[in-house]
């Protein structure tokens, strides 16, 4: 067997042992279905950063939501004898009803469709990513027994009359000799905290830092980008923490970096926002700009005025609002309208909502073919866009 070879079986070892020994989804202390606590007391780590990791996973690409469905599908609960869905197909018992198993499953859907239709290659990475966490979770912290079965050992109870000092009665014969002083234990040493919080902040500074140096030179470092390389640093840094302890506070600041960056790749962000309103009324031909652009607010342009006669070509953005595009009664209009991200489209009659939505064609007014022709682009990544004839 080559190298490569017992590299992938090794992989598949473990694996197979974190499907014997799975997580158990706790009835106490758990916010939903306990995916997040069970996984956190199987490896003894902070409930709070396994929550944390899924809100993440959540914000990229939605791929946290049909991972924790699977995990509440496919993780028994404390006192059953399997899992929801293996309890489905008659494999043993659980306390989850079958109606609440279905729900669950006709729930993946959604969650499926949304995750793999928002992210393609990026979705891919941060599932192999993930699956990469839990090996590593199981190669290195499989062997530890789960923090809720830990339990003191049962006490003796002392023999009656016996001193502290042989509460067994071991050496009755020595019970009238005075109590032994204790011997004075040296203080305890005060365990050192590793510093992962502190080295990841600086990390996350240095990496901030070099990104603005290099984006005088190098396009690709823009806002989104730069907040994604800190999301990592910081995402890496808590993930050490929950091995070596530390770095909770990291939290802080991976929960506003991860709203950030989700707002930002949301409406498409490349730079600061041209905030306020846009009102153009040209009224003649040469006065029509070739494009309408604005970052934020309402772009309304009154195309009414025009001649009769002739033809023109513009296009209506923005990233985060409304468009109103007005246009003649008579006028010959090629139009593509379309919401990127989300919106609500209302084109000469041809309505669309919801996320990407596009609707285009050529309407031909009043009086049918002739007379002033208008080629239109409007386009939001969020946002109303409406053309209308009044």
């Amino acid at each position: 067997m080559s190298g490569t070879e017992k590299a992938m079986q090794g992989v598949a070892d473990t694996l197979r042992e974190f499907w014997a020994h799975r997580p158990v989804r706790p009835r106490a202390g758990r916010k939903l279905g306990g995916v997040a606590t069970g996984i956190a007391l199987r490896y003894q780590i902070d409930p709070v950063i396994v929550r944390i990791a899924f809100v993440a996973l959540a914000l990229s690409g939605g791929v946290g939501l049909p991972m924790y469905l699977a995990g509440w599908l496919l993780l028994p609960e404390e006192g059953d004898e399997v899992s929801p869905l293996e309890s489905l197909v008659n494999k043993g018992r659980s306390s989850t009803s079958q109606g609440q198993t279905v729900l669950l499953g006709l729930l993946m859907f959604p969650a499926l469709a949304f995750t793999f239709g928002s992210g393609g290659f990026q979705v891919v990475v941060t599932i192999a990513a993930s699956v990469a966490c839990i090996y590593l979770l199981q190669k290195n912290r499989g062997h530890l027994a789960p923090a809720a079965t830990l339990a003191e050992p049962p006490l003796t109870p002392p023999v009656p009359g016996a001193p502290a000092w042989d509460p067994l009665g071991a050496a009755p014969f020595a019970w009238d000799l005075p109590e032994p002083a204790p011997r004075p234990q040296p203080p305890a040493p005060r365990p050192r905290k590793p510093r992962v919080g502190a080295v990841t902040l600086g990390v996350t500074l240095l990496v901030v830092a070099g990104s603005a140096i290099a984006g005088a030179w190098v396009p690709w470092f823009t806002v989104p980008h730069v907040i994604g390389l800190a999301l990592a640093v910081v995402a890496a840094g808590l993930l050490v923490g929950s091995f070596v302890g530390g770095g909770r506070a990291l939290i802080w600041l991976l929960v506003p970096l991860s709203v950030a960056g989700f707002g930002l790749t949301t409406v498409g962000f490349d730079g600061p926002p041209n905030v306020g309103s846009v009102d153009a009324k040209p009224v003649s031909l040469s006065d029509v700009k070739d494009r309408y652009e604005l970052g934020v607010g309402s772009v309304t342009l009154d195309l009414r005025e025009l001649p009769d006669s002739g033809s023109v070509k513009t296009a209506v953005e923005s990233d985060l609002g409304e468009l109103i595009v007005r246009v003649p009664k008579t006028a010959d209009v090629t139009f593509d309208c379309e919401a990127s991200s989300i919106g609500e489209l209302d084109c000469l009659g041809r309505r669309a909502d919801g996320s990407s939505v596009r609707v285009d064609g050529t309407d031909l007014g009043e009086d049918g073919a002739g007379g002033l022709k208008i080629e239109l682009d409007a386009r939001t990544s969020v946002g109303n866009v409406m053309v209308l004839r009044d």
